[in-house]
């Protein structure tokens, strides 16, 4: 088995409860919480996990939308994007994520913001 962040930290339990805590997080923020209304938050923790399970190396399971269309219509702004970030760095360090590999995800997330963000 190679040695990808997937597999260090547990596989798809870990980065679901990650997901979970994430959008936990995501839900108490009142600068970004408006995106969230009426969104199936299971869904999205299951699209979530499965995003985050092929960015780290694990098995691709994600059948969710490109990014890009996904996030069309939504007007997000730079700020509010790095509230993600800093929201989901949050819940890394809480699940015990090293804070190299959290750079890394952090810097692949990072990697995905011209898709999200209108500009």
């Amino acid at each position: 088995m190679s040695d990808t962040l997937f597999n260090k930290y547990g596989g798809f339990e870990t980065f679901s409860t990650i997901a979970s805590n994430f959008y936990k997080k995501v839900l108490d923020s009142e600068k970004i919480e408006h995106y969230f209304r009426d969104i199936d938050i299971n869904r999205l923790i299951s699209h979530q996990t499965n995003f985050l399970a092929k960015a780290l190396g694990g098995p691709d399971k994600y059948k969710g939308r490109d990014l890009a269309l996904a996030h069309a219509n939504m007007n997000i702004s730079s700020e509010d994007f790095n509230e993600v970030v800093e929201l989901l760095e949050e819940a890394l360090e809480e699940a015990g994520v090293e804070e190299a590999d959290i750079l890394t995800i952090l810097s692949a997330i990072g990697g995905l913001k011209e898709q999200i963000v209108m500009l």
